[in-house]
């Protein structure tokens, strides 16, 4: 064990306690790993970690299939795997493929089936007993389905709610990929990648998994500079 004497004739451990900064402290210590070695990522490890240096020298041919929407980051001294920007140079008639990894593809979605088409299709319901006019929550669902979705939470006429009003006022039912949702977000001006949204001007390319939230959720990217 490596000790020192401190100023004060102290003995300081430096194997544990301050010394210990955590797995990483930059992106370049980190590398995404999967569960053999030609598979695609599904997590990130310590560039030091065995199970990345085993698989090192081996040649994998279909990792090209693999998509290149991730990246191994040091968060906070923590190796994770997150999203990475990239372009995708077709639009989609519903936007682009979330994978299960949580990250944009340049895969075309297709909608839900039986799901909704147009905010027309969704209405503003109460998500649970009380709803937001009481302290409660609301939701968004298909309007054909709203009276099956409020018999559904099995409601009691004495439910105990809260003197309260909760309510997003400025919170309205959308149409995102066939699902309906309660959202008070709007798309950037310059989303891309859906087929009723503008192209790219010259000198741009549409960036997927950027860093618009709500471009993200909605599965469009973003208009960026080409060199950018």
């Amino acid at each position: 064990m490596l000790a020192v004497a401190a100023c004060g004739g102290d003995v300081t451990d430096l194997s544990q306690g301050q010394w210990n900064r955590g797995e990483c402290a930059v992106d370049l210590d980190c590398a995404t790993g999967a569960v053999g070695c030609c598979e695609c990522a599904v997590f990130a490890v310590p560039i030091s970690d065995p199970s990345h240096q085993a698989c090192a020298g081996v040649l994998c041919p279909d990792r090209d299939l693999c998509p290149a929407n991730v990246r191994a980051i040091c968060d906070d001294g923590v190796c994770t795997l997150a999203c990475a920007a990239m372009e995708c140079r077709q639009s989609c008639a519903n936007g682009f493929v979330t994978d299960a990894n949580g990250c944009l593809t340049c895969e075309c979605a297709e909608l839900e089936p039986g799901g909704c088409s147009a905010a027309d299709d969704c209405v503003r319901v109460r998500a649970d007993c009380c709803g937001c006019e009481h302290g409660g929550q609301d939701t968004a669902v298909l309007r054909r389905q709203a009276a099956a979705y409020d018999a559904q939470l099995r409601c009691g006429r004495a439910s105990l709610c809260p003197p309260a009003m909760t309510c997003d006022t400025a919170a309205a039912p959308q149409c995102i990929q066939g699902r309906c949702e309660l959202t008070t977000a709007s798309l950037p001006p310059d989303a891309c990648g859906r087929s009723d949204l503008a192209t790219c001007a010259r000198g741009q390319i549409c960036v997927v998994n950027g860093t618009d939230r709500t471009a993200n959720e909605e599965g469009v990217g973003v208009c960026v500079a080409a060199d950018g």
